[in-house]
């Protein structure tokens, strides 16, 4: 049965606003979470023992030990609508279960007439927060907008309830038991192309050096060989797609100051954290289970990459140059995993040509985000570059990127190519289309007319394609035995 409403001005009934997937797009303490795994990795052992004392123990450690760094994004139409209230005379107060401490500006998103918080005694949620509300004004004395099951509580003593949930069902079951002021749909529901996006399945093309031994050696002449590789590649790609998603989980408070990066999925707040983790979780296990079934070993070297990611996705990455070498290290890694399933032997040409053209790619990476800065300032959010080390990028890349070429060719008279190859003279053909592709790279890079990742760049390039087909027809000509 409905209340009834109450007679006097709507103008001078409150009101009251949740605050975490209501008036912004997440949730503080999911946020708080993921702020202290990047900044305190080694601290994990205090959240059981916060946990053991309490959810209000474990929102104010987190909240202490990682406060906020930024705000997350708001609901835009919930946001319109509290204009237009504020203008008619009411009185808008954000109402949160989240700890006070943890809220950073968030109150000064928009003009409210007061923000209420939970504390470390009071956890302002549910029932806790429907008696505050009617203590403070009155059973059926305010208006209030939520967006869960546990808001049910409020939405029984408030006046008129503002749905805010893109769930029909549940839009509908809450329509039907409470009196309903307003319905506000939160934005599409992520779809099949956003999550190709988070995944990163363009990344996957990275994955593709684990063939590199395979040709390079020739060890392509038998059906399970390529099989293998084609299992390998599916199941790296899968770990890599794991690692992205952790990323963006712990990179939510850079991405939102990026003005591309802030479309993600975490760092808009279109699909919820849980979910990501959960996505994230069932593609590590998938990847690492196949890797198990294809090779103890490669198994083996597929952890050891998922923990240097992570390694670099917590910390490293925040460190000038060695996020360069290391990102051109896992580049390396899926050389050596090639090798693995391959069963070949590490060279030194292979080596060093791919870990040195690779730390050229990385520093192209950091070059283009550094250029952003402002000079003399911290360059990128999360990264610990300033606008003055551009130069030092600059001659790093293509100083790496002209060594890897030298590397090659060295490599294309060595005895190995004369051993593989019938006419070994055409193979210094790919040299020049190699050394011609790394100028050219970081000439558009210099020019500012780079993408923000050089392997999208790449795949998207003309130039790039034309220039593979010619070292392909290259190699066709120096006639693999």
């Amino acid at each position: 049965m409905k209340p009834n409403v109450a007679s006097s001005d709507a103008a001078t009934i409150p009101l009251c606003v949740d605050l975490d997937g209501t008036f912004i797009r997440g949730d503080l303490l999911w946020d708080g979470l993921l702020r202290f795994i990047r900044k305190s990795p080694l601290g994990l052992w205090r959240l059981p023992l916060w946990l053991a004392s309490g959810r209000q123990a474990l929102k104010a450690g987190i909240a202490r030990h990682a406060p906020s760094e930024g705000t997350p994004p708001v609901n835009p139409l919930l946001v319109d609508y509290l204009h237009e209230e504020k203008a008619k005379g009411r009185r808008v107060f954000l109402v949160t279960a989240s700890h006070r401490e943890a809220l950073g500006h968030i109150g000064d998103l928009f003009p409210f007439e007061e923000v209420l918080a939970s504390d470390d005694q009071v956890n302002l949620k549910g029932r806790t927060k429907a008696e505050m509300l009617v203590g403070r004004f009155g059973e059926k004395g305010f208006d209030y907008a939520g967006n869960s099951t546990a808001d049910e509580a409020v939405w029984a003593r408030a006046r008129r309830a503002i749905l805010v949930n893109r769930s029909e069902r549940r839009l509908k079951n809450w329509s039907a038991r409470y009196d309903v002021e307003k319905t506000i749909v939160p934005g599409p529901a992520t779809t099949w192309r956003d999550w190709v996006k988070a995944l990163r399945i363009h990344q996957w093309s990275k994955n593709l050096l684990i063939a590199l031994p395979f040709l390079a050696g020739h060890h392509y002449h038998t059906l399970w060989q390529v099989a293998g590789l084609v299992a390998a590649f599916l199941a790296m790609s899968l770990c890599a797609s794991a690692t992205y998603l952790w990323n963006d989980l712990l990179d939510a408070d850079f991405d939102r100051a990026h003005p591309t990066k802030s479309k993600r999925l975490v760092a808009s707040g279109r699909t919820s954290v849980p979910r990501v983790m959960a996505a994230s979780a069932a593609m590590m296990l998938s990847g690492l289970a196949g890797a198990l079934l294809l090779k103890p070993l490669f198994a083996a070297v597929l952890v050891g990459y998922v923990i240097v990611t992570l390694s670099y996705s917590l910390h490293f990455k925040r460190e000038p140059l060695a996020d360069i070498f290391l990102l051109a290290f896992l580049y390396l890694s899926r050389v050596i995993a090639g090798l693995v399933v391959a069963d070949a032997k590490l060279s030194f040409w292979l080596f060093s040509f791919t870990f040195l053209l690779f730390l050229s790619l990385a520093a192209v990476k950091r070059f283009v985000e550094v250029r952003r800065a402002e000079k003399g300032k911290a360059l990128v959010p999360g990264r610990g570059y300033r606008s003055d080390d551009l130069e030092l990028l600059a001659d790093l890349g293509t100083g790496s990127g002209i060594a890897s070429i030298v590397v090659l060719g060295l490599y294309s008279n060595s005895d190995q190519v004369r051993a593989l190859y019938k006419s070994p003279d055409w193979f210094w053909g790919v040299c020049l289309v190699a050394f011609y592709w790394v100028c050219r790279t970081w000439l558009l890079t210099r020019r500012g007319e780079m993408h923000d990742d050089p392997v999208v760049f790449a795949l998207k390039d003309r130039t790039t394609w034309i220039l593979g087909l010619i070292a392909v027809g290259f190699i066709l000509l120096a006639r693999p035995l």
